[in-house]
């Protein structure tokens, strides 16, 4: 598997892929694949170009949670509320266990509207650090092999692997970042990007060996645009309104608000600048913030 090491890790620059017929193929079996995605790349001031109401078939897909190793195991859950969204609406297999990377991508355009970049940025690390694997379980997204790929410190509502447990809800966490919205009604991307700037430096602190290069930068703020581009809708801050009682619902029932729509098109992938290096804090280490009294550092 041809890549090049830069810093603690390797970047993947192309992975060769078993199918199940016993050939191979030279990239992922999704990447020719471009979804329906208007192609849109946001600005500050125009990051999403239209909406419209998500429709599914909730008889099909109805609403059955489960946690990570419910059951004695029989079910599996990911670091990622979006995920689990999938697996609790069984838009992916609900236990969570032997998931193709099609089906993972599709549910991902079907239910999220994301752009196949947008994906890509998960599931070739991910199928690249598990190898010769044609199926992944929601769990494998947060183990030993993913970390600063696509399980990242400075998560906005989980802790990072080296401090605690990084696949379920922390929810003082998830406080914290309610607590950002400066309204108590909505969030907006001021408020998120505070609110990373706190656990940035909370993670930092935390760790014995603090690592924040380029593709943990990816993953953390991904996070946070990505719940702009999943829970946005028609308010006050125009067709990216975030509001604090979707993100709540969305990260404690990981589950889609009823008010939720479907965004047109999106596009967050940028190239590298070539100075910048993987394995170095990308991040000045003091960030100015604001949080309402009462809070847990």
């Amino acid at each position: 598997m041809p890549s090049v090491r830069i810093g603690m890790h390797c970047r993947v620059t192309s992975v060769v892929v078993p199918r199940e017929d016993g050939q191979s193929l030279s990239s992922p079996p999704w990447a020719n694949d471009h979804g329906h995605n208007e192609l849109f790349i946001p600005t500050p001031d125009h990051i999403i170009p239209g909406k419209s109401p998500l429709q599914y078939d909730k008889k099909r897909h109805y609403y059955e949670p489960h946690h990570n190793d419910a059951i004695h195991g029989t079910y599996k859950r990911a670091p990622c509320p979006a995920l689990n969204t999938l697996a609790n609406r069984g838009f992916i297999p609900r236990s969570g266990k032997r998931i193709t990377y099609e089906n993972l991508a599709q549910a991902a355009r079907d239910v999220y509207n994301f752009g196949d970049d947008n994906i890509m940025v998960v599931l070739v690390p991910a199928f690249a650090l598990h190898p010769n694997q044609t199926h992944i379980d929601l769990d494998q997204f947060a183990d030993d092999r993913v970390q600063h790929a696509i399980n990242c410190p400075a998560a906005p509502a989980r802790l990072d692997r080296e401090i605690g447990n990084n696949i379920d809800l922390n929810t003082t966490l998830l406080d914290s970042l309610l607590s950002f919205s400066k309204d108590g009604e909505t969030l907006t991307l001021e408020d998120m990007a505070e609110h990373h700037h706190l656990r940035h430096s909370q993670s930092r602190a935390g760790s014995k060996s603090w690592q924040f290069g380029n593709s943990d930068a990816t993953c953390a703020l991904a996070q946070y645009t990505n719940l702009v581009g999943v829970l946005g809708r028609h308010g006050k801050h125009g067709l990216q309104t975030l509001y604090v009682e979707d993100v709540k619902e969305f990260y404690t029932a990981e589950d889609l608000p009823n008010a939720m729509t479907h965004h047109i098109g999106f596009q967050i992938m940028r190239p590298f600048p070539s100075d910048d290096h993987d394995g170095r804090d990308i991040e000045p280490v003091k960030a100015l913030y604001e949080e309402k009294p009462g809070c847990v550092d």
